[in-house]
């Protein structure tokens, strides 16, 4: 399935804050390393509740669906089912489970193909501490809402 075909099939999810309390969360990475670094930062920071891991978005969706977390941190390039895909999958199958994808690329298209995919944020990766911190007291920003398209602006007021 091609980029294109996800994102215009995709219906948004509500943009509002996150409810206050820790966030029963996933976390999904295929890199073992950059999965064992995400989740000991977390829990030193203690900022959310990690309540499970994945590898892929086979074993992500399994887990939601075994787990249901309230988050999902989920990187946006993975072999096999992409993290767009397993984004648009989650958000159409557990829309009350918000997904954040985690990437290297911030360049607007990758922003709107996420935003397509039903994706609460984007977190850019070296700044994952500060910006995941940053969305979990104020919702997502102002340039990532502005990166939804127009029509579907509306919907997540």
């Amino acid at each position: 399935m091609s980029l294109a075909s996800v994102v215009i099939s995709a219906s948004p999810q509500p943009k509002t804050p996150l409810s206050p309390g820790k966030k029963r969360t996933l976390v999904v990475d295929d890199s073992p390393t950059i999965l064992h670094a995400i989740c000991s930062l977390l829990e030193h920071q203690e900022i959310v509740e990690v309540v499970g891991r994945a590898e892929s978005g086979a074993e992500t969706m399994d887990a939601v669906a075994e787990l249901r977390p309230d988050l999902v941190l989920l990187d946006a390039d993975m072999p096999g089912m992409s993290g767009l895909r397993a984004s648009l999958l989650l958000s159409q199958s557990f829309p009350e489970t918000k997904v954040v994808l985690m990437s290297m690329d911030t360049t607007p298209q990758f922003r709107k193909a996420c935003a397509g995919c039903g994706a609460y944020a984007v977190i850019y990766k070296p700044k994952f501490l500060s910006e995941m911190a940053k969305l979990l007291q104020e919702g997502p920003s102002q340039d990532w809402v502005k990166s939804i398209p127009r029509g579907r602006r509306k919907l997540l007021a």
